[in-house]
């Protein structure tokens, strides 16, 4: 770090230190508390260090050196500061009828915004400007720390209060006093004083969100739907609750559970460790129709709340779990909000809770205990002693749910059915169903079992709202096999929630910091309807319709565009809807196919959907049409022909060609595969790859002339062949038994980025992760290999090899390669591992892949 700007009162705290501080010597220990200055700068230590033990080790990560950085040592340089954004300009004043100038100055101010985000992620990327505090980076802008978002670079405005907007006039210092802002998520909502508005039907705002927008860069203009009456005005689907309606201050939200009682919603917030100095826990209730606020911090005075698990409302009654803090569930009148009485329960942490007639479940961290609902005096705390248990199959569940004298556990790692009707005393029950899949909220009615669901190999894209018929989830042996409707997206943004609520027509989302409700009739939705079928589209491919196009791909030139050669290892004829309107399918093999099914199931769906049959698709061919000539109304059936499914909703909510091949594209949210008749040795190997892991390619990421070099076609197809290799080997049994069994076979544990690998969870974690979270955005480098870059954790890592380095694994020279695929790999399964060159020395994963090479290589397995 070159430069770090500090305040004055930093340096009035530390000024006695730094200049009392003596000289590092590497010969000394050091006790708790003592400072030193090491290469210009001042540490200290936190705990005894040793000889040699130096402040040179220190990482973003505390806890990995006794050292932590206080200061830089006083210089009599010049202090570097930001330039400051533009000086405001005063707004003029608008008469009402004047819409054409409204926009105008919207979008005036909109391209300012946009100019000072791209500056500020300028300094972010210079160390002269940034620091790191506490491992995370930050710039100061004018005295304010700002922290910066580690995937994009921006600057992450602090909450201070709602009325202290300074922190982000501070940001973008052109708007007058003419212009409003408010707090969002990091980032600010803006509005005119005089003629905007927040009515997000008719919105007039400007946006900043430091995680970027769908549709633009980090900055929203919603100047075309200032009006009423707007051609282009476009209904948002979500009304949105904030923190401050149920008492809780927004910058320390870590609102837990959600339950419904009449016209009151009602939250339970638990602030975390660090925040309980700044706000109490308390059960917080909003009621919509009187726009009162009530907060409950404790059963009186003197027993207020130190934590709160759970909510549940049954019948007028409020049940609050406050088990890991007090060993209680207490119960409040849901009409009065007046507290009655508490059981006292006893468990391992925090338990979610589920109240009927009969019993009161408690899931903690062990099992599920259940206990007599019993009547109980006013004011009295009652012992409750356990009736009887249900045993986890899928670790710790998360929400429960009865359906009848059934109960449903769900939880991330998987779901449970259990027959409450057979229950004894004292005996421990198992499921009557185990196997189903995972999610992480629910909420029943009458009706419909609502759940959030999401897709383990992938990120936020593969979250969804479904909504399964309970009927037909009981006739299914209670499995969730084809929601009814599913959401993907509200508002363009993927769905989330930590808790849902069905109350109503409306779906209600909990977030640890926001609500959001969306009526049902608002939602985009992926539809099935059981039972039904329509007409398959069957494609010639000499006589395509005149919409269709055909080119050659991987070809020298590469004139189709880089990002468009975005492949998985799953299934290398790929098939996409690039954008809502367009479908397109590419043969990146070098065989001929014939009779092809290509089908599409999107994330988290059920059952695959037939797309068309292609009588013929040649080698390193793309055909692109419009997916209505393959059904008008966006309707296929599934290929078990248990109905169908139609995307129109769905599709509705994506945004166009623009987002094509980025994240928040078509791209990340549908899977392909394919059948053919066509029978080669190279595509049975490639059916046997089962991880599925995106290919991309990008030209001069890290702008760099000197070590990148321009993409041709047949580097491209190299990397594609290396990475469908690579994909054969992790997914083959040898790799997999090899690496569950790697003390047996090496005789020594695996080290892997600072962790020795003792347990079976250890290794079965990360042959989870190594097969289905990775993802490779390829880059062509000069010589040698790409630098580990992490693009964000388990999302994937830049990847790129020299020709050079190429010929040499094709030569089978491969244990250079193995050390930098284990840095890849490792960079993604241990995350700390910082995003520049993690020198890769650690040679126990390239061991053990080039083993399982040499042996599939000799068998003559590898489909390259």
């Amino acid at each position: 770090m070159k430069k770090t700007l500090l305040s004055l009162s930093i340096l009035l705290a530390t000024s006695t230190s730094l200049f009392a501080a003596e000289k590092y010597d590497p010969n000394k220990s050091y006790p708790t508390n003592q400072q030193v200055e090491f290469n210009g700068s001042i540490y200290e230590t936190q705990w005894w260090a040793n000889p040699d033990d130096s402040p040179s080790g220190i990482t973003q990560n505390s806890w990995e050196s006794p050292w932590i950085f206080v200061a830089k040592s006083p210089s009599t340089a010049p202090e570097i500061t930001l330039p400051p954004p533009p000086a405001a300009e005063p707004t003029p004043y608008i008469e009402e009828t004047n819409k054409i100038q409204y926009v105008q100055i919207m979008n005036e101010m909109a391209e300012k915004m946009i100019q000072r985000v791209n500056e500020l992620k300028e300094f972010a990327q210079n160390p002269d400007f940034f620091f790191f505090k506490d491992g995370k980076k930050f710039i100061e802008i004018n005295g304010i720390n700002y922290e910066i978002d580690a995937q994009h670079g921006t600057p992450i405005i602090p909450l201070r209060n709602w009325a202290d907007d300074s922190a982000t006039r501070n940001l973008f210092s052109f708007f007058d006093q003419n212009w409003e802002f408010s707090w969002y998520e990091g980032g600010a909502v803006v509005v005119n004083k005089q003629w905007g508005n927040y009515d997000w039907g008719n919105g007039c705002v400007l946006e900043y969100l430091p995680d970027g927008h769908l549709d633009s860069n980090f900055i929203l203009n919603e100047a075309l739907t200032c009006f009423d009456g707007s051609e282009t005005n476009e209904p948002t689907d979500a009304t949105y609750f904030a923190p401050y309606k149920f008492g809780v201050n927004a910058e320390y939200a870590n609102m837990v559970s959600i339950e419904q009682l009449g016209d009151k919603l009602i939250v339970a917030h638990s602030p975390t460790a660090e925040n309980k100095p700044y706000d109490s826990p308390m059960v917080g209730i909003f009621d919509s129709k009187a726009n009162t606020t009530t907060k409950i911090l404790g059963i009186n005075e003197t027993q207020p709340y130190e934590s709160l698990d759970d909510l549940r409302v049954y019948k007028s009654q409020l049940f609050v779990s406050a088990i890991q803090s007090h060993n209680r569930i207490d119960v409040f009148n849901g009409e009065t909000n007046q507290y009655q009485y508490s059981f006292a329960v006893q468990h391992d942490g925090s338990g979610s809770i589920a109240i009927n007639d009969q019993y009161i479940l408690v899931a903690d961290a062990n099992q599920i205990t259940i206990y007599h609902n019993e009547a109980t005096n006013l004011g009295e705390v009652t012992a409750l002693h356990p009736f009887a248990y249900l045993e986890y199959t899928n670790g710790r569940p998360l929400t429960l749910e009865f359906i009848g004298s059934k109960l449903l556990a769900g939880g991330t790692q998987g779901s449970a059915i259990y027959d409450l009707s057979t229950l004894s005393q004292g005996e421990t029950l198992q499921p009557i169903v185990k196997d189903l899949d995972g999610f992480e909220a629910m909420d029943v009615n009458n009706n419909y079992i609502f759940v959030k669901e999401s897709n383990g190999q992938y990120t936020e894209s593969t979250t969804r709202f479904a909504m399964y018929d309970i009927q037909q989830f009981i006739a299914n042996n209670y499995q969730f096999k084809d929601a009814e409707k599913a959401v993907y997206l509200i508002d363009h943004f993927w769905v989330n929630g930590t808790d849902l609520l069905v109350r109503d027509d409306e779906i209600i989302s909990l977030t640890n910091s926001i609500i959001e409700s969306v009526k049902f009739n608002k939602l985009d939705t992926l539809e099935f309807t059981p039972n039904a079928y329509v007409p398959t589209a069957h494609l010639e491919f000499d006589s395509l319709p005149e919409e269709a196009k055909t080119r050659k791909i991987l070809q020298d030139g590469l004139s189709e565009g880089l990002w468009s050669l975005s492949a998985n290892t799953s299934s290398m004829v790929n098939v996409r809807l690039i954008d809502r309107n367009t479908v397109e399918i590419t043969n990146f093999t070098e065989i001929d196919m014939h009779n092809l099914n290509l089908d599409i199931k999107a994330h988290s769906q059920h059952s695959w959907v037939r797309l068309a049959n292609l009588n013929k698709l040649p080698a390193y061919t793309r055909i692109t049409l419009p997916i209505s000539t393959l059904n008008i109304d966006n309707s296929f059936n599934t290929t078990d022909g248990s109905g169908v499914y139609n995307y129109t909703g769905m599709l509705s909510s994506l945004d166009g060609v623009g987002n094509t091949y980025g994240h928040y594209g078509t791209q990340h949210l549908f899977d392909s595969r394919f059948s053919t008749d066509t029978k080669h040795p190279l595509l049975e190997k490639l059916k046997k790859v089962s991880v599925a892991w995106d290919i991309e390619f990008t030209d001069r990421l890290l702008t760099n002339p000197t070590a990148e070099v321009p993409w041709d076609a047949k580097s491209a197809k190299r990397h594609l062949e290396l990475l469908s290799n690579v994909a054969y080997i992790i997914s083959s049994d040898l790799f997999k038994n090899n690496l569950m069994n790697y003390k047996e076979n090496y005789g020594h544990d695996m080290y892997l980025y600072g962790t020795t690998f003792k347990t079976e969870e250890q290794y079965a974690s990360l042959l989870d992760i190594t097969s289905n979270s990775n993802a490779f955005t390829n880059y062509r480098t000069a010589s040698g290999f790409q630098n580990a870059f992490s693009l964000g954790g388990h999302a994937g890592t830049v990847f790129g090899l020299s020709d050079t380095e190429l010929d040499k694994v094709e030569r089978g020279d491969m244990y250079d390669f193995a050390l930098y695929l284990g840095e890849q790999i490792g960079n993604n399964w241990y995350p700390d591992c910082p995003p520049v060159p993690c020198n890769w020395t650690e040679k126990h994963f390239a061991k053990l892949f080039v083993d399982v090479y040499k042996e599939l290589a000799k068998a003559g397995e590898l489909p390259y």
